[in-house]
């Protein structure tokens, strides 16, 4: 008896796992998509020093991403809702003057320099900068902001081609190969607006990233090259999620190679849901770092909510609602007339607006189609 209740229950469980995990994801509904960018278009409309939510974040870096990453949102709802598009132009433009001005820019300017192509050195600045103006470029063909978008990409590519690595540094003596992939997704955005050579450049590096960085035990892209100021570091979580983000934008095979890659050597399937490592492997339990956040067996808060806006990006549904069945676990919808925002789920803990930014960013991850051509 206790056998064929065993086995009873055994079917039964298989059953509930089946059904559970078979449903795909969906993008949020209009309605509900419009409360949660209501949060971010407050914060990237109002001044920094009057924005608590930025202020204590307290890193300029985040402060970047958050307005970075509310643009790419804005621009991903314009696409799946085009009456949001003067809305999405209009808080874009906002979130590019925040880039321009402040803190954030202080933080990567040359101090003695004015704000020109070449007053700043850190891509990671400059990536996230030039891609912005694209995207508002896209939204309002007639952008205030062409002229800028023109000569920092063609300072980008120009850098660029001729760096080691075909890599620059966010920070001096430190290159990311993340943080190029947001430049190089700026300079194919600026050859699809505008008809210049730069995705050219962009089909090269990703020949060369195949050949140089790429880690020769499992094809997926490094963390960071091997200069003269660093060693190599192996392909993490984190960096390949967000890293996939952009490949996707200006090289979509290339990107899904590496989306099957990190799901076979840095995730575990379990049928409801789909957890990813930090590192391939590695099963620690500790703080982490800045990139990373704290660790549990392994696995990083990260490297799933990046590999979520992966699955989306690349349309693998089920998986997609895999990884969003992990966030609404840890997380909760807060709701209010006007906005709905997160916070954590079992504590009294608020989500900053770099967290709202990029899950907006991921659930809404999709092709940005274009206006005719701008001059």
């Amino acid at each position: 008896m206790s056998y064929k209740v065993a086995l009873g229950f055994g079917i039964v469980l298989g059953v509930l796992l089946v059904a559970f995990s078979w449903p795909v994801y969906h993008y949020p509904t209009r309605a509900e998509l419009h409360q949660k960018a209501h949060y971010l278009e407050r914060i990237v409309s109002t001044p920094e020093a009057e924005t608590p939510e930025l202020l204590a974040l307290g890193n300029a870096e985040w402060s970047l991403f958050s307005m970075s990453y509310s643009a790419y949102a804005f621009t991903n709802m314009a696409q799946l809702d085009s009456s949001f598009r003067p809305e999405a132009a209009h808080y874009t433009a906002l979130a590019i003057h925040q880039m321009l001005t402040g803190t954030i820019v202080q933080a990567f300017r040359n101090h003695e320099a004015a704000i020109e192509t070449d007053s700043v050195t850190s891509v990671l600045y400059l990536g996230h900068l030039n891609l912005m103006l694209g995207c508002h470029r896209l939204l309002d063909p007639a952008s205030p902001y062409i002229a800028l978008h023109d000569s920092l990409s063609a300072s980008l590519h120009r850098r660029l081609a001729s760096a080691p690595n075909h890599c620059l540094e966010s920070y001096p003596g430190g290159v990311w190969v993340p943080d190029n992939t947001v430049a190089l997704a700026s300079l194919q955005l600026h050859s699809d607006l505008t008809g210049s050579t730069y995705r050219t450049f962009c089909r090269q590096w990703v020949a060369y990233a195949r050949q140089h960085l790429t880690d020769p035990a499992t094809g997926l892209l490094l963390s960071k090259p091997a200069t003269r100021h660093q060693n190599a570091e192996e392909p993490r979580g984190s960096h390949l999620g967000w890293s996939i983000f952009f490949l996707h934008r200006f090289a979509p095979a290339f990107a899904a190679e590496q989306y099957r890659g990190y799901q076979q050597h840095f995730s575990t399937n379990f049928g409801v849901i789909r957890l990813y490592n930090e590192r391939i492997g590695s099963y620690e339990t500790s703080e982490g770092d800045v990139d990373s956040g704290p660790l549990i067996l392994g696995y990083s808060i990260p490297a799933n909510a990046f590999a979520f806006g992966n699955a989306v990006a690349l349309r693998d549904w089920r998986n997609a609602q895999r990884l969003r069945r992990v966030i609404s676990f840890g997380s909760r919808e807060v709701e209010t007339p006007q906005e709905i925002r997160y916070s954590v789920r079992f504590v009294d803990l608020s989500v900053s607006p770099l967290a709202e930014a990029l899950l907006l960013h991921a659930e809404t991850m999709t092709p940005w189609h274009l206006h005719p051509r701008s001059n």
